[in-house]
């Protein structure tokens, strides 16, 4: 089985590359974008599984690229990350194609629990 690749997008340099490294020690294939742009270039070359998506992005909206990834085929998982309570940004997120929402700082546990579940884009 191969590991889950998963694409972190958050322009909090240091919190991109820490939650790159955790994944990475557990087991998964992991790569950094800082703003919505590489994000969506990082995505048609990595293919990832899932997506990790901080809705403030300094150049796009973490919706508009949750939008763009929800529309392939098989999308991957986005879960969308802010530091606003879910009844602030939780139904915006969701009608973008967020399935789930985690609250800054992110709890590891649920994190590490979404990506082991999260199904492959690969056959």
């Amino acid at each position: 089985m191969r590991p889950t690749r998963v694409l972190i997008v958050d322009d909090n340099r240091d919190a991109a590359d820490l939650a790159a490294m955790l994944l990475t020690v557990e087991g998964h294939q992991a790569e950094v974008a800082y703003n919505g742009s590489d994000a969506l270039l990082a995505d048609g070359r990595f293919r990832p599984d899932v997506v990790l998506l901080d809705l403030g992005l300094p150049d796009m909206d973490g919706c508009q690229v949750a939008r763009s990834l929800s529309r392939e085929e098989p999308p991957p998982l986005l879960i969308a990350v802010s530091g606003h309570a879910e009844d602030q940004v939780g139904g915006r997120a969701r009608a973008s194609g967020c399935s789930h929402h985690l609250l800054k700082p992110v709890d590891i546990e649920a994190l590490l629990k979404l990506v082991a579940d999260a199904p492959s884009r690969e056959p």
